[in-house]
């Protein structure tokens, strides 16, 4: 292979890992944008922070966004830690208007995004639960107050 070769492949190798790098940061700096979530609608509800439990109590472990379009609610729950490593979330999107919703997995960014229908006066509330890399719970959140009330 030529030098010449070998330069145009390395370039290209950082352009890539540059762009993938530039595309993860846009997620992890907590910026909110329904098209990076999978959420219809404008942003309604949120940043709302949740902080961990021990030795994360004083860290915000992650933050719900919530959308709405006009008849649904739809929501995300973003991670603040271990961003770009898939552990574990349990996101829970709770409605007056519609049975409750869940995701439950392994994610690297984010968990949801989860949609309630919600039109004429219903409200939504949220639950998330988070486990750090070893498979430790570090938060624990219900979240008893009812909002983004259609």
């Amino acid at each position: 292979m030529s030098i010449k070769a070998k330069a145009v492949r390395i370039i290209s190798s950082v352009a890539l890992v540059m762009g993938s790098t530039v595309g993860f940061g846009v997620i992890s700096a907590g910026e909110a944008h329904a098209a990076g979530y999978g959420c219809p609608g404008s942003l309604v509800w949120g940043p709302k922070d949740i902080k961990g439990e021990g030795a994360y109590s004083d860290t915000v472990v992650a933050s719900i966004y919530g959308y709405w379009n006009g008849s649904n609610n739809c929501e995300v729950a973003v991670k603040r830690v271990f961003v770009g490593q898939k552990t574990r979330m349990q996101f829970w999107l709770y409605s007056d208007k519609d049975v409750a919703k869940t995701d439950d997995g392994y994610f690297s960014s984010y968990a949801g995004p989860l949609t309630a229908y919600n039109n004429s006066g219903g409200c939504v509330w949220e639950e998330i639960s988070m486990w750090d890399p070893n498979g430790h719970e570090i938060a624990q959140a219900y979240w008893g107050s009812k909002h983004n009330c259609g």
